[in-house]
């Protein structure tokens, strides 16, 4: 009785893995590109919070200040820096026009101290058209901000992008990378297919209006992350939302170095889902669950010796496909995907993801303070 239980439990979880391949994240694959409108740009701010980045500020806002686009302000904001920031963003003030620098608060509670200096910015930006990154991202292309305001349309309020990390040795790198490829194939799509439910701040737009329809921040302000997902959990719906996956349109960031950085990073972001809506957590929550059950029962049923070749037919049919799609749209949006690590953190990322949203879910300390 316990194998028949596990026998359709593996086959329902094979089932609903080829629904979101074939149905849901073959959509990007057939995602037609953005024609770039050759007048009547809308004119927009870009929205830059830096926290300690006199770097990365040096070798990426010049990327930023340079785009090709008629009219445009660029507004950062400096996040209390102890660092060089103050005089790097001074320095290129005094060089170009459109840019505007702001002071953050003073913020002693540590909690959403990002989100009070995004608010800042948002409200002094003198455009309704705003489009945001981090400091430590650059554009891939002069024409990222002509590529995202041409994603606009009459009835469209928010523009979901791509924001990818850059290229370093390891396996480290390759597991970010491939993970935050995975993820924007997921939330692309189903943005795509109209169900909204995440961006990244690191490369997404939204009219200032719907900020101030939807009250900002306010209803998550004291949770440290969600300035992106969470707003896009209560702003977009299959109306407003638009997505782009034109590789000039997309960011590249600096990725984690350390794997406990990693780690912190994830349980920030995993955390933040716990606040979404049901719909978006179940959409979320299956296929994390399946894909993790298919493998698992896929071990059990092949140690036992139950209809060996069928269970070994079906694994082979889920890996060919899901190989095949995810490496489809990696060419079409020109990300650099191994075929070997596909498989391999296919199998690795869903069994991570479940240890640190049970151990966010059972840790005794407030996460949202």
């Amino acid at each position: 009785m316990t194998i028949r239980i596990l026998t359709g439990v593996f086959i329902a979880s094979f089932i609903i893995q080829l629904v979101y391949y074939l149905m849901v994240y073959i959509r990007i694959i057939f995602h037609h590109r953005t024609p770039e409108k050759k007048e009547n740009f809308a004119p927009l701010s870009v929205i830059i919070s830096a926290g300690n980045e006199a770097e990365n500020l040096q070798n990426f806002l010049p990327l930023v200040l340079n785009q090709d686009y008629p009219d445009f302000e660029i507004l950062v904001i400096n996040d209390n820096s102890k660092d060089e920031t103050a005089k790097v963003l001074s320095e290129f003030s005094s060089r170009y026009d459109n840019l505007t620098v702001l002071d953050a608060e003073k913020n002693t509670s540590g909690s959403g101290n990002k989100k009070r200096a995004l608010t800042k910015a948002i409200l002094r930006a003198k455009n309704d058209l705003l489009v945001f990154t981090d400091a430590d991202c650059y554009p891939v292309s002069n024409l990222w901000l002509k590529k995202i305001a041409s994603a606009y349309s009459h009835d469209t309020e928010i523009v979901i992008a791509y924001g990818a990390y850059e290229y370093r040795k390891g396996f480290l790198n390759k597991m970010i990378r491939f993970e935050t490829f995975f993820n924007a194939v997921q939330y692309l799509s189903f943005a795509d297919l109209g169900f909204p439910y995440m961006a990244v701040g690191r490369n997404f737009s939204y009219k200032k209006s719907v900020f101030l329809k939807t009250n900002g921040f306010e209803s998550h302000k004291n949770i440290l992350s969600g300035d992106d997902d969470l707003f896009i959990n209560e702003a977009a719906d299959r109306k407003n939302t638009k997505i782009i996956t034109d590789f000039e349109s997309k960011t590249i960031s600096i990725p984690k170095h350390s794997f406990k950085a990693y780690l912190m990073q994830k349980r920030r972001h995993l955390s933040a889902g716990l606040k979404y809506r049901i719909r978006n957590k179940f959409i979320i929550g299956t296929e994390i669950t399946t894909r993790f059950f298919f493998y698992l029962i896929f071990l059990i049923l092949l140690f036992d010796g139950t209809n060996t070749e069928a269970v070994i037919l079906l694994f082979f049919v889920r890996i060919i496909v899901s190989v095949s799609v995810i490496q489809l749209i990696a060419m079409k949006m020109k990300e650099p995907i191994n075929l070997f690590f596909i498989s391999i953190f296919d199998i690795l990322i869903p069994m991570l993801n479940l240890v640190i949203i049970a151990g966010t879910v059972f840790d005794k300390k407030n996460i949202w303070k």
